[in-house]
């Protein structure tokens, strides 16, 4: 089995998804495990992990993607308004029904007094409201500057998609899968290894889907944000209590290889046993779009095992 984590940014909790490796998630298991608890909502079970909070605040549960409809205007969860000229972070809202718009980079409010239906402003439309646009000054006590009026058939901070939502959209169509494990000794039924040799650990045909790159978008209304992934390392749990940290997919091994040492992904036991062993794809995702950024991080875990045995000597 592996385990699907999914992170944004410093979050205060993070949800591990059990499922199976043919995807992020699978169908209900009959029991959840130790420590587990089944979620209807997701149909299927859940870990939650702790994760840096802040002291004393309330836990907000797992960290779930976005709802849809969430609006671009003040987008939910991890994302602040912000203003993309001078870089610098906004409040979304303003006294005086001031919202910010961010595919606008500026605030927007309901015009009031309306201006007649003869005027240019309205394009002809016969339906919507016309807003007024003002220009963010560097004070929140300052009165954004008013900049033009522009029609809407809605309220333009609830009319843009929200970019997490279209960000996460783009993730799913990654499909991105656990690695198959690579590993001398191999894991398989009469196989075992001698101790004083080296183990040797890899990604097994490694692919896009696998450890990346992969760039993948995802649209609505007209806007588009788009992703890209890449494992940043590979976690290997050796099962005797040692982990070994890869920045690389490993290197395949080779009988020409003999009693080397692998280059960049290897392990030395020191004692004789049964060992189950994890690799732990760490992939950083960044995606950009509708004048925004971000980060999710996610965990994909494949476990296998191996045994190590000492060599027997026969004396006549």
């Amino acid at each position: 089995m592996w385990l699907a984590v999914l992170a944004l940014g410093a979050a205060p909790a993070q949800v591990a998804v059990a499922g199976s490796a043919g995807g992020l998630l699978s169908a209900p298991p009959v029991e959840c495990g130790p420590g587990e608890v089944y979620d209807p909502s997701l149909g299927t079970c859940i870990i939650i992990i702790e994760g840096p909070g802040q002291p004393g605040a309330p836990d907000p549960g797992p960290v779930d993607p976005p709802e849809e409809g969430g609006g671009g205007g003040v987008p939910p969860g991890e994302i602040a308004c912000t203003e993309t000229i001078k870089d610098q972070e906004v409040p979304c809202e303003l006294p005086g029904g001031w919202h910010w718009v961010q595919g606008w980079n500026a605030y927007a409010r309901l015009a009031d007094p309306q201006p007649p239906r003869s005027d240019p402003v309205w394009e002809g439309n016969a339906e919507g409201a016309i807003y007024d646009r003002g220009i963010w000054l560097g004070d929140p006590s300052l009165d954004p500057s008013l900049e033009d009026q522009v029609w809407s058939a809605g309220p333009p901070w609830e009319d843009l998609p929200n970019p997490l939502v279209l960000a996460y959209q783009a993730v799913a169509a990654m499909n991105l899968k656990a690695v198959s494990i690579g590993i001398v000794p191999e894991d398989g039924p009469g196989r075992i290894g001698l101790l004083g040799l080296p183990t040797w650990m890899w990604a097994e045909t490694p692919s896009a889907d696998t450890v990346g790159p992969i760039t993948r978008s995802a649209s609505a209304g007209g806007y588009t944000v788009t992703a890209t992934g890449r494992v940043e390392q590979i976690v290997w749990d050796m099962g005797d209590g040692t982990s070994v940290v890869c920045a690389t997919p490993g290197t395949p091994y080779e009988d020409r290889f003999g009693a080397m040492d692998s280059p960049d992904c290897g392990h030395r036991y020191t004692e004789q046993g049964h060992y189950p062993i994890s690799a732990t794809s760490y992939w950083v995702i960044s995606w950009a779009g509708l004048d925004q950024s971000g980060t999710i991080e996610m965990e994909l875990i494949q476990d296998g095992q191996i045994v190590m045995g000492e060599a027997q000597v026969l004396s006549q």
